[in-house]
């Protein structure tokens, strides 16, 4: 199914990332070519224009439709399977590693978007983890161990802003951060843009074939594009159809949204100790109120031999 076909839609979707990308109609040669549009292929397509390469992005859809437009947009860098976890697969180093990379993402996100002068609602925000029942308090001190021991900014608190829970221990870590995710990539794709790049939207890359002096991009519609180097930045990978796709297995998590009142819950990103793990956030609205995003019954500990990404979705 494309994910353009569902019944319900994001909350994000009411903003067009591109509207004036259009089909590849003509061959197009490049310095790089970018086969998706979400915030893994435009942020990449970005930092390339900045650097003075011509970018082309290639969607089978609209430009910034796909998962990124279905994220519940928490950047965060925790990771969901545990620190505890992670130093025990893989060491203090890596797991520190791991912080110090996801953290500097956030601060990318922050600088790009500060830099790009966006109206993208982003927020520096505390993120608490908690337990939802009795009996989980030690793995609040198993985590708050394992952070401490890598550098992370975290710290013991008491209450949460939900009834019942006015005296939960939970772990606060600083600097996290959150922002409207399509709003993001609308600033982004107006970088690309600006710096010359261009977006073709509602083009199936067909076959991606490595040549002696680069990388051409078949499509569905005949028209070819070439370039020096090719990135392929979509959910799941079109140019590996055995080393990827026999090592991917699906996954589904829910989120949904509610208009609340302005000051009814503190602005903050919240995650509980279940597993499956649930989730809230705000996003600001119109007028008076916000949205009160929620998420949960993610399948998040598969015990995977790579850490999960900073962005919940």
């Amino acid at each position: 199914m494309n994910v353009g076909d569902e019944r319900t839609v994001s909350l994000w979707a009411s903003v067009t990332v591109a509207p004036d990308a259009v089909p590849l109609t003509r061959d197009e040669q490049v310095d790089v070519v970018v086969v998706g549009s979400g915030i893994a292929g435009l942020s990449v397509a970005y930092e390339l224009a900045l650097a003075g390469q011509r970018v082309a992005v290639i969607d089978r859809g609209s430009i910034g439709s796909g998962m990124t437009a279905r994220s519940t947009a928490h950047l965060t860098s925790i990771c969901d399977d545990y620190f505890s976890e992670l130093i025990a697969l893989r060491g203090r180093q890596l797991a520190r590693l791991f912080y110090e990379s996801q953290s500097a993402a956030i601060d990318r996100i922050q600088s790009v978007q500060e830099t790009e002068a966006m109206a993208c609602d982003f927020r520096r925000l505390h993120g608490f983890l908690f337990p939802s029942s009795a009996g989980q308090d030690g793995t609040l001190e198993r985590e708050l161990d394992a952070a401490r021991q890598i550098g992370v900014a975290v710290e013991r608190t008491v209450g949460l802003p939900f009834e019942g829970f006015s005296t939960t221990p939970a772990l606060r870590y600083a600097g996290q951060a959150t922002f409207h995710p399509l709003k993001y990539l609308q600033g982004l794709a107006a970088g690309i843009q600006r710096r010359g790049g261009a977006l073709y939207s509602d083009t199936v890359v067909e076959k991606v074939e490595e040549t002696g002096g680069g990388v051409r991009m078949a499509t569905s519609s005949g028209f070819v594009v070439t370039g020096k180097w090719a990135v392929v930045a979509t959910n799941s990978p079109i140019n590996d159809r055995v080393a990827i796709h026999t090592k991917q297995a699906p996954y589904r998590t829910y989120a949904m949204s509610f208009e609340i009142r302005a000051g009814m819950i503190a602005d903050g990103l919240y995650w509980d100790t279940e597993d499956p793990y649930h989730y809230v956030r705000l996003q600001p609205g119109g007028g008076e109120g916000h949205f009160l995003v929620v998420g949960g019954k993610t399948i998040r500990r598969a015990r995977l031999t790579t850490p999960k990404s900073a962005s919940r979705t």
